[in-house]
């Protein structure tokens, strides 16, 4: 286990004293968090961007969740947020969690209505909003576009 036990870190990162417009809501998922990061970075080339990481992702937004999204309406009104990426995965413990009655094949349909609710809630604030599915396939993480 890497050590907790520091007091002082001088990052490498560049200080940029200006937002980018761009912000990423995700789930805060270990086994998918790199890929996700991946997908930001090398997929749709936003090298910065602001991040909500929450459980369950970006189900917050549809499922009304009052505190989340006045903070959700903050940052874009405070960041000037133009783009919005959002992504949800396959196998997700809030949703199994929030809805045990539903099969996985349930869970993952619930998941692809929710992410089209949440973008259709950000187009409505002006804002260009794309969502992704991720899931396992051949032992590769692969995200697939929700239209």
């Amino acid at each position: 286990m890497p050590s907790l036990d520091i007091h002082r870190y001088r990052s490498w990162a560049i200080w940029r004293d200006a937002f980018s417009g761009n912000l990423a809501v995700f789930c805060s998922d270990e086994r998918f968090a790199e890929a996700t990061l991946e997908l930001l970075r090398r997929g749709l080339g936003l090298e910065r961007c602001d991040l909500v990481v929450v459980a369950g992702g970006p189900a917050f937004i549809p499922q009304g969740e009052t505190a989340l999204t006045e903070r959700l309406d903050l940052l874009l009104r405070a960041h000037h947020i133009q783009t919005v990426a959002l992504i949800a995965h396959d196998d997700c413990g809030y949703y199994k969690h929030r809805f045990p009655e539903l099969s996985p094949e349930e869970l993952r349909q619930r998941q692809r209505a929710d992410l089209q609710e949440a973008v259709r809630w950000l187009r409505k604030k002006g804002v260009q909003a794309n969502a992704f599915f991720a899931f396992v396939e051949d032992g590769d993480i692969v995200f697939e576009r929700v239209e």
